[in-house]
């Protein structure tokens, strides 16, 4: 069950040394984390909430580190950690988003911010081409990572030793899934500055504007929120990034779904400058988790 004690977790990140440009993080690139008992066809992914940052990428871009982990979705993963007590199954990438971002498309890169790229070969975004694609190279406000340009050899390695990996891990997820009960709902979890676009929302639920997963799930998912006296929002300013829209199939029996949360709303700043989780909004998410997976296990049993 999550810790609620009101922890400071500003520092919980990892270093270590290593011997690759590349960067040999302290962790294994993704943990998955299986319920102890019977399960249900419902993942709860959190792929920004990696916090290992190796010393060969610390000393390779030009930020300190409190500005990289600003792109974090704090300990998201933390907060959704009593997931498999419910019968979930956690996926969470360890390495920072900053580092690779697995919410976007392998090739979306912009080939003029990569020395070496062929244009032909890449798939740039509108987001790729301002350098926040699958390798970024700069963070929020267009603050530029690195002095000069990434290397295509790195960051194919980085594709490979860490895109890759999660969306494996997630793919072999999905099929057992579906092979097992039929169908499969993905819960990818964010979160979000307060007040971005002008939104009040506390929540916002993306669907890819209907596209990603079948309504009645979203539609228990915003019951939920709402029963926890939420604000919910649906589709803005988020509608659902790769994730989401990548592996929403629900014509094929999968349903993905993207809920962003406000930060400010769970982050809480300590008198010592460090920061750590609102247990209040700990314990609403908790439930929120909770209700999901129940009405999950519901749909295994009437579908």
């Amino acid at each position: 069950m999550l810790d609620q004690s009101g922890a400071v977790f500003s520092d919980s990140f990892n270093t270590r040394e290593e011997d690759t440009s590349v960067g040999s993080h302290a962790n294994p690139p993704v943990t998955v984390v299986r319920p102890a008992g019977e399960s249900i066809p419902l993942i709860i992914s959190s792929p920004h909430s990696g916090r290992d940052y190796s010393p060969s990428f610390l000393a390779q871009v030009r930020l300190p580190l409190e500005v990289l982990r600003s792109g974090e979705d704090f300990h998201v993963d933390t907060l959704v950690a009593s997931a498999p007590a419910h019968g979930a199954t956690l996926l969470s990438a360890t390495f920072p988003r900053v580092f690779c971002d697995v919410n976007r498309a392998s090739l979306d890169l912009d080939p003029a911010m990569i020395a070496g790229a062929e244009e032909e070969a890449l798939s740039p975004s509108a987001r790729g081409r301002a350098g926040l694609g699958s390798v970024p190279v700069v963070v929020s406000g267009g603050r530029q990572l690195y002095a000069g340009k990434l290397s295509m050899a790195e960051t194919t390695a980085r594709l490979r030793r860490y895109w890759h990996p999660y969306h494996a891990e997630l793919r072999q997820l999905i099929r057992d899934m579906k092979e097992k009960h039929g169908f499969c709902v993905l819960l990818d979890m964010h979160s979000m500055p307060a007040g971005v676009d002008g939104s009040k929302a506390d929540c916002v639920i993306g669907d890819c504007f209907g596209a990603s997963s079948e309504l009645h799930y979203v539609q228990a998912l915003a019951r939920n929120l709402l029963a926890q006296n939420m604000k919910v929002a649906r589709n803005h300013p988020f509608a659902g990034g790769f994730i989401t829209s990548h592996y929403g199939q629900p014509a094929e029996g999968v349903s993905a779904i993207q809920l962003e949360m406000n930060r400010a709303l769970y982050v809480s700043r300590r008198a010592n400058g460090g920061s750590g989780l609102n247990p209040r909004f700990a314990q609403k998410i908790e439930q929120v988790i909770a209700d999901m997976a129940a009405y999950v296990a519901q749909c295994v049993k009437t579908r």
